[in-house]
């Protein structure tokens, strides 16, 4: 099983499910895939565009508020971790959690799932 801890957020990728604190959290399909997408990429500034066709499987689309409204809807849900989203003005955003805090797989045998972490 692929989880992506963040201070009491997990996101549980096999069951496609998050939950911050125990709350099960309404997020969306394309929010969680967000979420995991970040995680596995701590730390580096992911452009609109590459968000777009990694996430979403989108070819270049030039101006599109797609991932900014989904970072939004995504921060609003995480609540207080919601600040380790960071915007990188006219770059795209990036993962910024506490050093040790971001992707751990917890399993032996999930390849297909872990294989990008």
């Amino acid at each position: 099983m692929q989880s992506v801890w963040l201070e009491g957020l997990e996101l549980l990728c096999s069951k496609d499910r998050a939950t911050l604190g125990g709350r099960q959290l309404e997020l969306s399909h394309m929010e969680r895939q967000l979420l995991l997408f970040l995680a596995q990429n701590p730390g580096e500034t992911l452009t609109r565009e590459r968000l777009l066709r990694e996430v979403w499987g989108y070819a270049a689309m030039g101006a599109t508020r797609t991932i900014d409204s989904h970072i939004k809807k995504l921060r609003a849900h995480m609540g207080s971790q919601g600040k380790y989203i960071v915007t990188v003005r006219g770059q795209g955003y990036r993962l910024d959690p506490p050093a040790g805090q971001v992707l751990t797989c917890e399993c032996s045998q999930c390849d297909d799932c872990c294989a990008a972490s």
